[in-house]
């Protein structure tokens, strides 16, 4: 299937502008505003332990956390990504594996980095043990299993390969202008049975999380982040949810695709994960302001842009997207539910033909007709010289907050 995105264009697009951080993004948080500065492992470390409440990493400086796990409470760690055309500080892990510090705990458990409490990570490059595993441009971080293996051997296989990023388990916690690839269990978890939080997760860069049977850039098992200005790419799902009735997030003004696995918004049913028949498939959902790039995944089978997989605790809502699917007739089409098929979308478990608790309104379907203004995220994919407004970081908080103010 020929893309009619190519992911070389859209980050050409990209370029200079806020979505995704980097080249024209400029955060609040800065390598100046450091209690610290650190070049080396050891120096970070113990910065980590100390009382130091932002700690600085120049932008031209790698730290291999390879047989570590650590935690953030409270810290900030900070670099200068997008700053001077600067990539931003390298962290980095090897590990991987049911018994390494990556995966440490099993699928609850940590990863290399527990975000607690009011913790920070800024305009930094996170990187995981399989960011160049699949050398052809089409499979970036697809880590294939062997359709000849029995199960037991292809499960086997994965639990070799398991790696977490990231484990937010607090509250107030925030990641923004931060590149994050190379993780084929999670790059990303949020929550646990038990926990319930609710992050903002902007400006983001994540690619290159794709297993099968796993691989995301986010992965929400219970609370409610923000998720906005953020492009995915190369993932089995972008982000996924797990299903619990407190679990759901808001996806705004962000790009995915044109390569993926499978569906790249996805929402289980809890009967999916052994609860039982339950078919609850999370609380609320809200995907607002987004361009999907893609009709098919890598093995060229059709796929839909979002997948919801049960009936919600409150509601799914799903307007002003941008979807390269064509559709026959006004939104939205038939739901193909557990057929799959070609489709922009579909909500599974549920009576085919028909839709639950999901309002559709105002998105834009195939490839025919120009980008509308306020219509998809928030740049031009159609044309990269398009003028499109530089927005810092600042005057988007202000403007959030006027807006609030209003409701």
């Amino acid at each position: 299937m020929t893309q009619y995105f190519t992911n070389e264009r859209i980050l050409e697009c990209l370029e200079d502008r806020v979505l995704a951080g980097g080249n024209g993004y400029r955060s609040d948080v800065r390598l100046e505003d450091a209690d610290v500065i650190v070049e080396n492992r050891s120096a970070f470390l113990d910065a980590v332990d100390s009382s130091a409440d932002v700690i600085g990493i120049p932008g031209n400086i790698q730290i291999n956390l390879s047989g570590q796990d650590f935690t953030l409470s409270g810290q900030t760690i900070v670099s200068d990504r997008g700053v001077d055309g600067s990539a931003g500080a390298l962290l980095y892990t090897t590990d991987r594996g049911e018994s390494s510090p990556a995966w440490d705990g099993g699928s609850n458990g940590r990863g290399v980095l527990t975000m607690q409490n009011g913790s920070r990570l800024s305009g930094v490059r996170y990187r995981g043990p399989f960011h160049d595993y699949y050398d052809d441009p089409r499979y970036p971080g697809y880590i294939p299993l062997d359709d000849g293996d029995s199960y037991a051997e292809r499960q086997e296989m994965r639990r070799e390969r398991y790696a977490r990023g990231i484990h937010i388990l607090g509250d107030g916690v925030e990641i923004d202008n931060c590149e994050i690839y190379g993780w084929p269990m999670q790059a990303i978890a949020i929550g646990s049975s038990s926990i319930v939080v609710s992050p903002h997760l902007h400006h983001l860069y994540g690619h290159d999380c794709m297993m099968v049977g796993a691989g995301y850039v986010i992965d929400v098992f219970n609370g409610h982040p923000t998720i906005e200005m953020s492009y995915f790419n190369a993932t089995r799902h972008a982000i996924n949810g797990f299903g619990h009735t407190e679990c759901g997030y808001t996806l705004e003004d962000s790009v995915i695709g044109p390569s993926t696995l499978s569906h790249a918004v996805d929402m289980h049913a809890l009967a999916e994960n052994d609860f039982g028949d339950d078919l609850t498939a999370g609380n609320r959902v809200e995907v607002r302001r987004c361009t999907f790039t893609f009709t098919h995944g890598i093995t060229d089978t059709a796929t839909q842009a979002i997948a919801f997989r049960g009936y919600p605790e409150d509601e799914y809502i799903t307007e002003n997207c941008r979807f390269v699917h064509e559709i026959d007739g006004q939104e939205p089409p038939e739901n193909v539910s557990n057929d799959g098929g070609y489709a922009p979308y579909r909500q599974v478990n549920v009576p085919h033909g028909e839709w639950h608790d999901w309002l559709f309104q105002n998105n834009q379907y195939g490839i025919s007709e120009p980008h509308e203004p306020g219509v998809g995220a928030p740049v031009n994919l159609d044309d990269p010289m398009a003028g499109q407004p530089l927005i810092d970081e600042e005057r988007r908080r202000g403007l959030r907050i006027a807006l609030r103010s209003l409701e």
